[in-house]
């Protein structure tokens, strides 16, 4: 009966180590079906394909050092009113960033002017738009294209890459 009893158990031991050499396996066959059709397509948004020939490709704009930043210190305010006609206030602290300090030095040479064009421009937003989180964005937008127009009127570098809200209260 002792030698029944080890037989017994040394199947169970063969049956489950089998078992697990299986699970192993399939788990190793899954993996390496996952990596072959996969692998490519990771690997190209790692390094993408090589162009066709005859095919130009533009180069990716590095960027040319650290951001730096320039404060339009000291706060914008502005009177707008809304849909209804009622008087509001915002109070708008910015910063523009570019990565030429050149420029930087040009911002902080031509401030007033960026200053006023961006006073007159938010004087005219409309209330119920600014609230949002889309219109704040869009202010954002604007107010880089208006300090790129400032900057191409005055000197010939564009170089402002984005203006920043660092306080903005609107009431």
């Amino acid at each position: 009966m002792a030698e029944e009893e080890v037989q017994n158990e040394g199947t169970e031991q063969a049956s489950g180590g089998k078992g697990k050499m299986l699970l192993f396996g399939g788990v190793a066959v899954v993996m390496l079906v996952i990596g072959v059709f996969a692998g490519p397509a990771v690997m190209n948004m790692i390094s993408p394909p090589e162009p066709a020939e005859g095919e130009e490709v533009a180069e990716p704009v590095q960027a040319a050092g650290p951001a730096i930043y320039q404060s339009l210190h000291p706060p914008l305010v502005v009177n707008f009113k809304d849909a209804i006609g009622d008087s509001h206030y915002m109070q708008i602290t910015m910063e523009v960033m570019s990565r030429d300090q050149n420029v930087i030095n040009t911002v902080r040479d031509n401030t007033p002017l960026i200053r006023n064009a961006l006073i007159l421009l938010y004087s005219g937003v409309i209330y119920e738009e600014v609230t949002t989180r889309e219109g704040k964005q869009q202010m954002l937008a604007d107010g880089l294209a208006e300090i790129r127009s400032v900057m191409a009127d005055t000197t010939d570098e564009e170089l402002i890459e984005a203006v920043y809200f660092t306080s903005l209260v609107i009431q």
